[in-house]
């Protein structure tokens, strides 16, 4: 373990793929309707995690990209991973601008809550400050509301007002600022290494990366849920 949860006096979020999740209800119906495909759930978040690790990968190589500009590649990678017959879907590009970018600006598509999500932040809440910090494009705070996640969290941090995103140090010291707290005493969660674990290292906080894979990697402890936070934060022994 990286840190001693004795240290930590404040936990801070990701937002999409971390409280809330890209929704395979959307994807689900779609699938069902649109190409008589049956998506299960452990398929569809499957999909996710490899199009999450692709999605990792670009920003490795390239740190100019945007939270915008990546998304439409996000979307590739996550059609190409998910178990859907080559020849359903032949324009995939024409299918990703004008369905599914079209759905996410009428209503955000990370909209999923998984179960036990707000009984981890109850929990994690009765020991530390908890706050957020999200690439987004405008709507984070709206959607904590809408999720029943406001309540837990001390402030949002969007990117989209703040003018400067994740991996840049600089919006994680905007949270310490506002925390006035050190930054080895907060600990960022989120689920892609180049963004989040990358981003929060860099600025000296602690870093846990949620992946189903629970793929080992640098600086950073990793979980395969949410649900298994309070195992590391609240533990006894």
């Amino acid at each position: 373990m990286r840190f001693s949860p004795n240290d930590i006096k404040a936990v801070i979020f990701d937002l999409g793929g971390t409280l809330l999740h890209l929704s395979y209800p959307f994807f689900r119906d779609a699938f069902q309707q649109q190409f008589k495909v049956a998506l299960s759930e452990d398929d569809f978040f499957k999909a996710v995690s490899i199009a999450t690790d692709a999605l990792s990968r670009v920003v490795a190589e390239n740190k100019a990209t945007t939270d915008a500009s990546r998304l439409p590649l996000f979307f590739e990678h996550l059609l190409a991973a998910l178990p859907l017959p080559e020849e359903a879907l032949p324009e995939r590009a024409t299918y990703i601008h004008d369905f599914i970018l079209r759905e996410h600006a009428r209503d955000n598509l990370w909209r999923y809550l998984l179960p036990n999500t707000i009984e981890t932040l109850q929990a994690l809440q009765s020991s530390y400050r908890l706050a957020m910090i999200s690439n987004s494009d405008g709507r984070a705070e709206a959607l904590t509301i809408q999720h029943g996640l406001r309540d837990y969290l001390e402030f949002v941090i969007d990117s989209h007002y703040v003018g400067v995103e994740k991996p840049d140090p600089r919006i994680f010291t905007l949270a310490l600022e506002r925390l006035e707290l050190s930054p080895q005493e907060c600990v960022y969660v989120g689920d892609v290494y180049s963004i989040d674990v990358i981003g929060a290292t860099s600025a000296g906080l602690h870093a846990v990366l949620l992946d189903r894979t629970l793929t080992a990697r640098e600086n950073c402890h990793v979980v395969a849920s949410l649900t298994h936070l309070p195992q590391i934060f609240l533990s006894t022994d």
